[in-house]
């Protein structure tokens, strides 16, 4: 499994449409991306770079995204994807504007 470099991280956010605000590598394998669409609407990316992306890791998500007061957040299961637990969670949480994906969607 091929674990992502800061800049193709960036590189993938502005090909999809995203204005890069900033970037941050709490763990060796996850990384958070505040962006901002065309709707000038502000969101946090979490990039978990791993085969199998959990249920703990859509919690924590929706804990930044409340925390830190932005309008969405997205779980990009890079070269990996979800748990059926993950899924589960995230509708259970649909509240907090969730989105799992295995890319990123291109911005609104």
């Amino acid at each position: 499994m091929a674990i992502p470099l800061a800049p193709e991280l960036v590189r993938a956010a502005q090909a999809a449409g995203y204005q890069m605000i900033s970037i941050e590598q709490p763990r060796s394998r996850r990384w958070l991306l505040t962006l901002r669409d065309r709707a000038n609407i502000t969101l946090l990316v979490m990039i978990q770079s791993r085969p199998l992306v959990g249920a703990t890791d859509v919690q924590e998500l929706a804990e930044l995204v409340r925390a830190r007061r932005v309008s969405q957040g997205i779980l990009w299961a890079y070269d990996g994807d979800f748990s059926p637990e993950a899924h589960r969670t995230c509708m259970e949480l649909r509240a907090a504007q969730l989105t799992l994906c295995t890319s990123l969607p291109a911005a609104s």
